[in-house]
């Protein structure tokens, strides 16, 4: 565990926190490692919560279900962040999607419980992760109004740039590679998974960008969102 506490560290739950003093929080909420291999479901919609999962390495999609049967992607955590956040309610909730291990994962579930509605001990560290509690709700706020600013633009192309200019401003580098596969971007985008593809190799022979896999360099100023380029013949 001790190996861990610089990730757990960087989570908004811990923000603030010493090294002694994270080392106190887990003490009082308790906590199990488990591993989940790829496409493992951690949790399915309906599962009532009673721990919040702290990703110690992997990455984590969460997912949602149209009354058609369609699976789409509406977030993609990584190593620090949380999932079931629905476990940090003062009212013990349904899940509302599905928790899917992206790749191999490791996770950290604590009792969050102990903090939210205490029995008897009350850990002395409560009031600073309420108030970090509070910190993230509101970042997962931040995070679905991001997701509804994507599938607000109605072209796939334009939802392609959107996608591909936030990653790159949050590389900070027109060259990166995105946590998805094909298929999962296409879920996560909203759009089928053929079209998706011969849209991209489309945009790279008209010179906006360059992909292999799940790598992707931008080759338009990443400040901006540019719908058409003059078309070129190669993706060199």
């Amino acid at each position: 565990m001790r190996k861990d506490l610089a990730t757990i560290g960087s989570t908004i739950l811990f923000r603030g926190f010493e090294e002694p003093e994270i080392q106190q929080a887990l003490s009082c909420l308790g906590g199990t490692v488990r591993e989940f291999m790829r496409k493992e479901v951690i949790f399915r919609p309906g599962d009532i919560l009673d721990s919040a999962g702290i990703i110690l390495q992997g990455q984590v999609l969460l997912c949602k279900e149209s009354m058609e049967g369609v699976r789409f992607i509406f977030s993609e955590l990584g190593s620090g962040e949380i999932v079931g956040e629905t476990a940090l309610r003062a009212t013990r909730e349904e899940s509302g999607y599905e928790a899917v291990a992206g790749t191999e994962c490791r996770i950290l579930f604590i009792q969050i419980h102990k903090i939210v509605r205490p029995g008897g001990h009350t850990c002395s560290l409560r009031a600073r992760i309420i108030e970090n509690m509070l910190a993230l709700l509101l970042e997962n706020n931040r995070t679905i109004y991001q997701k509804l600013d994507l599938v607000s633009h109605k072209s796939l192309r334009a939802r392609i740039l959107h996608y591909l200019t936030l990653q790159a401003r949050k590389n900070n580098a027109p060259q990166f590679v995105i946590p998805f596969s094909r298929n999962d971007l296409a879920d996560y985008l909203t759009v089928d998974r053929s079209a998706l593809s011969r849209e991209l190799q489309r945009m790279a022979v008209e010179g906006l960008i360059r992909f292999s896999k799940n790598q992707f360099e931008l080759l338009y100023p990443y400040g901006t969102e540019v719908l058409s380029r003059p078309r070129k013949l190669s993706n060199r």
